[in-house]
């Protein structure tokens, strides 16, 4: 991963409107990624998690038991401890904690979306806040009118389309709405990475809160 960004990047980052974020292509090498997706079981596979809630209807989620050894090199790396320090850099957020609790593989199929949510903002067991979270697309070939498309803040702000090897970092917060709410349409499966970072509890952190959903 090249976390390599010229000198405005970390303005850019933090002025970026509806909330910070920064989207960016070819970070990883796109032979890991390719494995990484080859790894990703089919949908009928009984480990992958699922959800009841018509919110997310859809989405799958695959944790650690379900890693190759491409999604477990992926996230050693995206968990390591340089990452982490170039994170720092790059948002001025600090300490940062790598951590793939609710992340790890998700995947979407067929009118399958997730409505516009703010995720919940304390780690369950750790006194940590949750700071920042990094999305990676594996998908090789995906058209606009297939759906699944991540928008960014509550008015759908900023559209960004889940092309393969495209990274989302953005930072979480009150302000931090997000999701994929148009079904995806066709026999397609959209597929992406999720790491989560944490950093220690702030003054002005709120009381505990689960996930905050939108209107579908």
């Amino acid at each position: 991963m090249n976390l390599t960004i010229p000198a405005a990047g970390r303005a850019a980052f933090q002025n970026a409107a509806p909330f910070p974020h920064a989207v960016l292509d070819d970070l990883w090498d796109p032979d890991q990624l390719r494995a990484c997706a080859a790894e990703f079981p089919p949908g009928h596979d009984p480990r992958w998690t699922t959800y009841p809630d018509p919110k997310e209807y859809g989405k799958q989620a695959g944790d650690s038991r379900m890693w190759g050894p491409a999604t477990k090199q992926f996230f050693e790396q995206a968990r390591s401890a340089a990452v982490c320090r170039q994170l720092e850099e790059w948002t001025g957020i600090s300490p940062l904690t790598a951590d793939d609790l609710g992340g790890g593989m998700h995947m979407t199929g067929e009118g399958g979306r997730l409505a516009l949510h703010r995720d919940f903002n304390l780690h369950p067991t750790l006194p940590l806040e949750r700071r920042l979270n990094l999305l990676v697309f594996l998908n090789e070939e995906w058209e606009r009118e297939w759906g699944g498309v991540l928008y960014l803040g509550a008015e759908r702000e900023v559209a960004v389309e889940p092309l393969f090897n495209r990274t989302v970092l953005f930072a979480c917060g009150p302000e931090s709405w997000h999701g994929h709410p148009e079904p995806i349409v066709g026999e397609h499966s959209r597929m992406s990475l999720a790491c989560y970072y944490y950093a220690p509890l702030r003054a002005e952190t709120g009381d505990a809160h689960s996930t905050v959903w939108g209107e579908l």
